[in-house]
């Protein structure tokens, strides 16, 4: 299959939905009713009863380069096991007509990464999890199945933090068993690609933070991203990473999704499965070469070096320890969160040193000199 061009220029968008039979437009014009990604089209609206309707936030300005996109598809089906045992034998009983009411939401952000350090880390476990690829053609950004994020050229900086746009999805099922979050998925990597750089260009063009440059075009399919490995928190090698080690116990329940692996983007998301229909973040191991995604890293970093034998800047805080440094590819940010004490407790030697293994040998796997003293 002929990979499609995903570029959207202003002059498309506007142009688009003249005239009687004008299809719906969602995020400042960006997107078209029926335009290819799935969450556009009819097939979206299968169910029955279903409906897409939008709110938009002000436009991205030059005055004000932030906005907030949010499309949301209802629809409802029978509760079927909502009925009680008389409804089967025919009784007239109003369990029998009740419905499950779907509600998917999709929200695109376009603005400046957090400036808070909590908001700032929160957002970067969204993010840059274990369940996003990077998009291909050298664009910086990450897209999987129910979320995505893309970061603009340096021009569009907002007080030296780099402007994003992020899409994020949830769906909620509401029947007989209450409200239930449900699987989500805003389309294919594609489909997800092709929503964020029609609102990353329609962004710049507003804003006029781009000028000159060419719109942000992918033509590349998307690599998908890895499955992910169960039981895959190790006291020697975690997501596959060397050195990255947790001293788990008999009875302890964590897992690892081990994302991407490539030369200029590694991601490794942690997380406890005591519950395992509600999985919760513990910890995340990323490394990125690509100058505009180590930018996401700005003022985390501090202007030091982390600590004797380290080469380069950063903080070993024991909740999250960063390093940006320069490799092969350029600037090279490695960083380890990790919310859960019980990891910090049991990593191997201890927080530090789990880091300082992991840094190296990604390290190696990507021609980088040492960045951290061996231990």
């Amino acid at each position: 299959m002929t990979a499609l061009a995903l570029a959207v220029t202003g002059a498309g968008v506007r142009a688009a939905g003249m005239g009687p039979f004008a299809k719906d437009r969602y995020c400042w014009g960006a997107w078209e009713q029926d335009s290819g990604p799935r969450l556009l089209g009819d097939d979206e609206l299968g169910r029955s009863g279903s409906k897409r309707t939008a709110e938009e936030s002000a436009a991205p300005s030059a005055d004000r380069p932030e906005g907030t996109c949010t499309l949301r598809v209802t629809s409802s089906v029978p509760d079927d096991h909502g009925a009680s045992a008389t409804d089967a034998y025919g009784a007239d009983d109003d369990q029998a007509s009740k419905t499950i009411e779907f509600k998917k939401t999709v929200e695109v952000r376009y603005g400046a990464v957090p400036a808070s350090e909590e908001e700032h880390l929160k957002w970067l476990q969204r993010f840059l999890g274990g369940s996003v690829a990077p998009l291909p053609d050298g664009v910086p950004g990450l897209v999987g199945g129910a979320e995505g994020m893309v970061v603009l050229p340096e021009g569009c900086d907002v007080d030296g933090r780099p402007t994003v746009v992020t899409i994020s999805a949830d769906e909620t099922g509401d029947g007989h068993l209450g409200l239930v979050n449900m699987p989500v998925s805003i389309g294919s990597q594609r489909d997800v690609a092709r929503l964020l750089l029609a609102v990353a260009n329609e962004g710049m063009r507003r804003t006029g933070c781009a000028q000159g440059a060419a719109p942000l075009r992918v033509t590349s399919p998307v690599k998908p991203v890895r499955d992910r490995e169960i039981g895959g928190v190790g006291s020697t090698s975690t997501c596959g990473i060397r050195g990255l080690g947790f001293a788990t116990v008999k009875g302890d329940h964590y897992d690892a999704l081990a994302g991407t692996v490539e030369d200029d983007v590694q991601l490794c998301t942690l997380t406890n499965t005591d519950d395992v229909k509600n999985p919760v973040f513990t910890g995340q191991f990323v490394m990125v070469a690509h100058p505009r995604l180590a930018a996401l890293f700005q003022g985390l970093t501090g202007d030091r070096s982390p600590g004797p034998g380290w080469r380069g800047k950063g903080r070993l805080t024991g909740s999250y320890d960063i390093v940006r440094t320069d490799c092969a590819h350029g600037p090279t940010v490695f960083a380890l969160q990790l919310e859960s004490d019980y990891l910090k407790k049991i990593a191997v030697p201890d927080s530090g040193g789990a880091f300082a293994r992991a840094v190296n040998a990604v390290g190696d796997r990507i021609g980088c000199p040492d960045v951290a003293p061996r231990r």
